[in-house]
């Protein structure tokens, strides 16, 4: 189908296995040619023309008398010199020399959301609003004492384009007559073996551009839709680094389940970076009994994966039940190891109560504010490498700065900023 004949890639049907997995993720793909860039409108200025083929979005930065917004100082591409083709190796160079250039670049901000992992794992499907959420919120933040110096080292890339696997889908299923609001995994066998082979490319092309960055040795944070992007993040990881991975995960769901023929879905991803070796040690704090099957914890058991459930944790001092603080110790204990390993963070915000953006909303979970101290101490003492935050589901019936959509993106702001902050006085791998 349209995968063979548009995009070039061979999977074996009806398969979608670690190995086959591991196979398409390592195929190279020209970075740019995915990439939608940020580019940041700053002091009413009009912002001068693109290069043809350079695909971009404009956020604009607010003005404010007596203040600077972290779009004053946080860096793109734009500020830095635009990669003159789409080539890899071009697209590696431009971000060696923003690393380069005035403080000096050590973290780059991407985002990546299609709908095809949540549609396979039975999700909600997002309208790909969040990264442009927290992205216009993060810039509008006022910057406050000491926080200039980790902005000045902010790279805002842009976000991954999965616009025409959208749109190849959105042809199939009109051409079957398929309702791609309705329909379910298991209602179609041909649209869902296309949905199988399209998730694995989002995932090779999102890992191809997070392996540019991590070879230049900078720390990416993904923003994304799905928690599916933890696999084209650590894998992507893995390929830049050379390395193996540790990571924690902040999540209602352990997202660990069978590798099942439904491609690479939002319940899948930390399973089969344990199927191909890349991931070492695999920690997740916040399930709850009501969001996990009983075979998942079984496997997270056989894996030698540590959890904790929230009814496990006590919140009003309980002697019986270990403290919030007491379950974070015990998840950083479990990722220890002594082997050269490159660790990361995911925050599923559907950890987060009271919080009904998200594409999966559990029935129980912490507040902002214990998310927001978790990520401060998990990087304060884990030294992570990568962030990902997972999930959000901005309405596409509300402006971005609006409701709920202005909490669900200055919260995930909030969480890129504590990242950053915490991450500042941490060496280099």
């Amino acid at each position: 189908y349209f995968i063979q004949s548009n995009l070039s890639c061979i999977m074996s049907i009806g398969s979608s296995n670690a190995e086959n997995i591991k196979s398409q993720l390592t195929r190279p793909l020209n970075s740019l040619v995915t990439l939608c860039l940020t580019r940041l409108s700053r002091n009413r200025e009009s912002p001068g023309p693109v290069p043809s083929h350079i695909a971009h979005h404009d956020i604009t930065v607010p003005v404010r008398n007596g203040q600077t917004s972290v779009g004053d100082h946080v860096k793109t591409l734009f500020d830095c010199e635009l990669p003159a083709d789409k080539d890899n190796e071009t697209f590696v160079e431009c971000l060696k020399r923003a690393q380069c250039q005035g403080a000096g670049i050590r973290f780059v901000i991407l985002g990546s959301e299609t709908a095809v992992g949540k549609w396979l794992n039975g999700g909600q499907r997002g309208q790909g609003l969040n990264y442009r959420c927290v992205a216009q919120h993060f810039v509008s933040n006022p910057v406050g004492p000491g926080q200039r110096n980790f902005f000045e080292q902010t790279l805002l890339l842009g976000e991954v384009q999965y616009d025409d696997i959208d749109k190849q889908l959105e042809e199939m299923a009109q051409a079957e007559g398929i309702d791609q609001s309705t329909i379910k995994y298991g209602e179609n066998q041909a649209y869902d073996r296309m949905l199988e082979e399209a998730s694995v490319i989002c995932q090779r092309r999102l890992a191809n551009i997070v392996r540019c960055v991590a070879r230049c040795n900078l720390r990416p944070i993904c923003i994304s839709g799905g928690n599916e992007d933890i696999l084209g993040l650590g894998y992507g990881v893995h390929l830049g680094t050379a390395r193996n991975l540790t990571l924690g995960n902040l999540d209602c769901h352990a997202d660990y389940k069978y590798l099942e023929e439904r491609g690479a879905h939002s319940g899948n991803g930390f399973s089969i970076l344990n199927a191909i070796d890349v991931l070492k040690k695999y920690a997740v704090l916040g399930l709850t009994p009501y969001e996990n099957r009983e075979y998942m914890m079984e496997q997270l058991i056989s894996s030698n994966c540590w959890y904790r459930f929230l009814d496990d944790i006590s919140q009003i001092g309980a002697t019986n039940r270990p403290s919030l603080y007491d379950s974070l110790v015990d998840m950083l204990r479990a990722l220890e190891v002594d082997d050269d390993v490159v660790p990361g963070l995911c925050v599923d915000i559907d950890v987060t109560e009271d919080l009904g953006t998200v594409s999966c909303p559990a029935t129980l979970g912490f507040t902002r504010t214990q998310v927001h101290e978790l990520v401060q101490e998990f990087t304060r003492y884990n030294k992570p490498f990568f962030l990902l935050i997972a999930e959000g589901m901005p309405s596409p019936s509300l402006p971005l700065n609006e409701g709920m959509n202005r909490t669900l993106g200055k919260y995930q702001a909030a969480l890129v900023t504590c990242f950053l902050r915490n991450c500042i006085s941490v060496p280099h791998i």
